[in-house]
């Protein structure tokens, strides 16, 4: 086996077993080549004289471990695992049987790289080991990877149930079942706010990775909310994160169901979220890896931050005469002075009413507003006002974006972004601002609300979006 195999093998095995498991490919004088989740980062407990069998032993840093050394020929040095006894005591069989089953292989095929690794990051995401994952979630893991076609292998069932400590009648049995039944979880959440029925319904699926691209569309168009977001396991981030409408788009980012999905996985204790405290993460997106956080309070409310896609403002050269015409409403509702910007990140269209009044006596002709979005490539026209309905919050906001099948939206979390730019620029906001709160939905009986903060160097900005939200309920959809 060549050097790189055994790499792979080192980092399947930690993966598997993280955080418990330390492993270390050594030369045959002890010099470490390569060590992986290590336990300690003195160099006396490193390397040092490689000394074959199995022995417990403290790490100069206090740690107490089983150690396990053995030569490898075919490596041409030696294999040392070590784990951590104060959390784990029955790791040493279940090694022995992997590092076995790898050696009499010579290499790993690429299907068992696959299954490594999807078990691997189930587990971590579910904070479980596999002695201590429930039923209900060796079923699950079996329905991942049966999505994902491996038992389509060989002697994938053989290699799977060894894994997963199960029989093969087992495994059998749970095929039987996820091949005439699947279910899916999904949850309702309403975000940006702190009470139910306000601010914007959110549909968020976790565990999606057994669903392929049109099973999301249809379950996106079966909940009929303005997006749904589904949870995925990324391989450049903590997860990833997927967003569809109900006319099956799929967009590049959402702020709402973003602020759902975090929720849910807060309340769900995912992504090793297990006890208050402020949790922090890179997320995948179509929009690029965004920075995103939950906070879990001591009586467990939950609240959620992120970094929205960097904003790309510039004038539109779209003026706010076809603007009114488009929308179907006077054009002395508008603000004619200030310019009508476009956010290319967001493809929103960003216009200023000259009051609020004037906000909420919109009544959109959503047919012209459709084909005009249509015409000029937008996603979203976003109408601002700087008065309010409460004088605590700086702008109110109201959102278009009938091309992807949505008329009015209750509260538009994409767009924070180039509004922070937007209303900065053109003093929509008091001087020397960094931190203002946003208003949206009131006029369709859904208040929400948002805080954002910002700092900007030049024309680089650094914004960051504070909101709450409400779970509404789950329920599970079966998809035979």
């Amino acid at each position: 086996m060549k050097i790189d195999s055994f790499k792979r093998l080192s980092q399947g095995l930690v993966d598997f077993f993280y955080p418990f498991l330390e492993v270390a490919l050594l030369s045959p004088q002890g010099e470490v080549i390569e060590i992986l989740n290590p336990f300690s980062s003195l160099k006396e407990d490193q390397g040092g004289a490689p000394k074959e069998g199995s022995f417990q032993e403290v790490l100069t840093n206090g740690k107490p471990v089983k150690t396990m050394v053995y030569r490898v020929d075919a490596m041409g040095g030696f294999l040392r695992l070590r784990y951590d006894t104060s959390s784990l005591n029955h790791l040493k069989n279940q090694l022995e049987l992997f590092l076995q089953s790898a050696q009499k292989q010579g290499d790993v095929s690429e299907w068992q790289v696959n299954v490594d690794r999807l078990m691997a990051e189930y587990l971590k995401t579910h904070q479980v080991t596999m002695q201590a994952a429930t039923s209900r979630q060796k079923r699950e893991l079996i329905a991942v990877l049966y999505g994902k076609k491996l038992f389509e292998f060989k002697e994938a069932s053989a290699y799977i149930a060894t894994k997963m400590q199960l029989s093969r009648a087992t495994i059998y049995n749970y095929l039987k079942t996820i091949s005439s039944l699947k279910q899916v979880q999904i949850h309702q959440v309403d975000a940006f706010t702190d009470k139910k029925f306000g601010g914007n319904p959110a549909g968020v699926v976790l565990d999606a990775e057994p669903l392929d691209e049109t099973m999301m569309r249809k379950i996106a168009r079966e909940l009929n909310l303005s997006e749904t977001s589904f949870v995925l396991p990324s391989q450049k981030a903590d997860f990833r994160l997927r967003y569809f409408t109900p006319t099956g788009h799929e967009i590049s980012f959402c702020g709402h169901s973003t602020v759902g999905a975090l929720f849910v996985i807060a309340h769900e204790k995912r992504y090793q979220i297990d006890q208050p405290g402020v949790y922090d993460f890179n997320v995948e997106t179509l929009s690029g890896i965004l920075n995103m956080q939950a906070v879990v309070e001591e009586d467990e409310q939950i609240r959620v931050a992120y970094e929205p896609p960097e904003p790309q403002l510039r004038q539109s050269k779209i003026s706010h005469e076809k603007v009114a015409t488009a929308a179907g409403i006077g054009v002395e509702l508008i603000d004619s002075t200030i310019p009508i910007m476009y956010d290319a990140t967001s493809k929103s269209l960003f216009i200023t009413m000259q009051s609020l009044d004037g906000l909420k006596q919109m009544q959109c002709d959503f047919k012209s507003l459709a084909a005009f979005s249509k015409d000029h490539e937008l996603i979203v026209l976003c109408f601002v006002s700087k008065e309010t309905l409460d004088s605590k919050n700086q702008l109110h906001m109201r959102c278009f974006a009938p091309l992807v099948g949505i008329n009015e939206d209750p509260f538009t979390g994409s767009v924070l972004g180039g509004l922070t730019v937007y209303a900065h620029q053109f003093h929509l906001l008091p001087q020397k601002t960094t931190v203002f709160m946003v208003e949206q939905g009131h006029f369709l009986d859904r208040p929400g609300l948002v805080k954002v903060e910002f700092s900007h160097q030049g024309d680089v900005y650094k914004i960051r979006v504070f909101a709450q939200a409400v779970h509404c309920f789950s329920t599970e959809i079966n998809l035979n």
